[in-house]
């Protein structure tokens, strides 16, 4: 039958581990800030709960019995296991962790951010490791409840549970084959309404760019919905569709694809990059580190 822990102060723990390294009452007392006579009376308690005298008075001090050593071979590795842990809460070294951090985001978060923190992680982190989901329907209630470590995106959810902070500025542009037809370097604004577009399925809120495009004579000729911005930029590379995408994610991929980037032909509002984070690891110690190490890289 195990032993019900309730019937044992677990307080007497710190007292038995200062007298055991101490081997004196009175340091022992000192250590822990308390009188010697409550430091007599939790031994006491302790000897009582052991059924052991645990200490015999020497001339060199207190010397621990039989039972009290190897009592005390037995607990230290779990008092230590104790301490480690709820230190770790406290402190976190990135260099000997091998946490796993979870990401929310899009495609654009895998082609844009994830390498400069990769590339951080090599240097800083070795142990570590990155995980990115994307954000789906109800990806904010997950992030409230702790279940992702934070979220990158342009939409802020109203949710009095979660942080936030702009990290990043991203501006649209307009990419299309470099071989279209009707199209070199440049889109006007009848150009980019006469076109067909390949365009991100809806989530339910909307960019700047399609507040503008709602006001009279702007509407996109929409020809696919896509879940992807490489997606995007794949249909355009194969086509003579054009799509509207960040500037960063355009210009990576203009380097091995058959695609022009072109600037938007109407000035825009920049599009903000938010990194969003539950409240209930904003004190984390690891999670402070990987906020900071996002924002650090997101501007690179």
């Amino acid at each position: 039958m195990k032993l019900n822990l309730r019937s044992i102060d677990l307080n007497l723990l710190p007292v038995f581990e200062a007298l055991m390294e101490a081997g004196q009452l009175s340091r022992a007392a000192e250590q822990l800030g308390m009188s010697q006579p409550a430091f007599s009376a939790a031994i006491q308690r302790l000897r009582d709960t052991v059924g052991d005298e645990l200490f015999v008075r020497t001339r060199q001090g207190l010397k621990p019995t039989p039972r009290a050593t190897a009592l005390w071979q037995q607990l230290r590795p779990g008092v230590d296991a104790v301490r480690e842990a709820f230190e770790e809460t406290r402190h976190f070294d990135p260099a000997s962790s091998d946490r796993r951090f979870l990401i929310m985001g899009t495609d654009y978060v895998e082609q844009v951010h994830l390498p400069r923190l990769l590339d951080l992680l090599a240097r800083e982190a070795p142990r570590a490791c990155f995980s990115v989901q994307p954000v789906s329907d109800g990806w904010h209630e997950r992030l409230a409840h702790a279940q992702a470590d934070i979220a990158l995106d342009s939409f802020l959810p109203e949710d009095s549970r979660l942080r936030h902070t702009a990290i990043a500025e991203e501006e649209l542009v307009v990419v299309a084959h470099q071989a279209h037809p009707r199209l070199r370097g440049r889109i006007s604004t009848e150009q980019f309404l006469a076109e067909r577009h390949v365009v991100l399925q809806e989530r339910g809120r909307r960019l700047p760019l399609d507040m503008i495009l709602n006001q009279p004579g702007w509407k996109r000729q929409v020809a696919v919905q896509v879940s992807q911005f490489v997606s995007q930029i794949s249909v355009c590379a194969s086509s003579d569709l054009v799509a509207s995408l960040p500037a960063s994610i355009a210009h990576l991929f203009s380097a091995t694809w058959p695609i022009q980037v072109m600037p938007f032909p109407v000035a825009l509002p920049a599009i903000p990059v938010y990194m969003i984070w539950p409240v209930a690891l904003e004190r984390d110690p690891a999670h402070i580190w990987i906020r900071k190490s996002v924002a650090t890289t997101a501007n690179r």
